[in-house]
């Protein structure tokens, strides 16, 4: 069997070099993933299953301390899998939409600073599963969850800081009940290595366009 396996993420946000109590930034981060899956027989390659993905989660957020961060995202994301050489066929689209909310504690001073975090996030959505010459199955998906992390902010300039986040330890439960029946799946995920916010690692660009002012013992 081989796998190609595509991956690309940008993640822009906001978080000043020098973090201020009182300063805002904007950001966010976009991803897209691409899979496919061929299995080789007697020299005959067939393409079982082709997947592509993506997420686009806008954010914003505030210093209220210079050592504590507030900010919420809004996440759209959305998938699609084919499975052409699979009996029986079936095409799968699920689209999902929601907000999370996270705090972060920074440590020390100076343009290198560790942090650990809080996020909790909600996702509503939906999905649609068409069988190939057959029916069509719709459901709607509900995905919640929290997790503490921890990561690291690099001071580049004044304005921009490069950041680093690890998912470490949490819960997240989905939720699916498909449309004209009483049928509902739900899947609980629950320990170490868990993340909310989709990659286990997450790097990003910070870009603060308010600036707060120092407080003493933060400068």
């Amino acid at each position: 069997m081989k796998q190609f396996f595509l991956f690309t993420a940008l993640a822009l946000g906001a978080l000043g070099a020098q973090a201020q109590k009182g300063s805002f930034y904007i950001g966010g981060q976009a991803g897209f993933n691409s899979t496919s899956t061929d299995v080789e027989n007697n020299g005959t390659t067939v393409t079982t299953s082709k997947s592509n993905n993506y997420s686009f989660s806008p954010e914003i957020g505030t210093f209220l301390t210079n050592q504590v961060q507030l900010g919420v995202g809004f996440t759209f994301s959305g998938s699609r899998q084919e499975t052409p050489n699979v009996r029986p066929a079936y095409n799968t689209r699920i689209n999902r939409y929601g907000g999370t909310i996270y705090s972060r504690y920074f440590f020390g001073e100076g343009i290198f600073r560790p942090f650990i975090g809080l996020n909790a996030s909600v996702l509503p959505g939906n999905s649609t599963t068409e069988y190939v010459g057959s029916s069509t199955t719709k459901a709607n998906t509900l995905d919640i969850g929290a997790n503490l992390n921890a990561g690291f902010g690099y001071g580049l300039t004044k304005r921009v800081t490069l950041v680093g986040s690890f998912g470490t330890f949490g819960f997240q439960r989905t939720t699916s009940k498909q449309e004209g029946n009483n049928i509902q799946t739900t899947t609980n995920n629950f320990g170490l290595n868990a993340n909310t916010l989709g990659n286990l690692f997450n790097v990003g660009l910070y870009f603060t366009f308010i600036s707060g002012e120092n407080q003493e013992g933060g400068k």
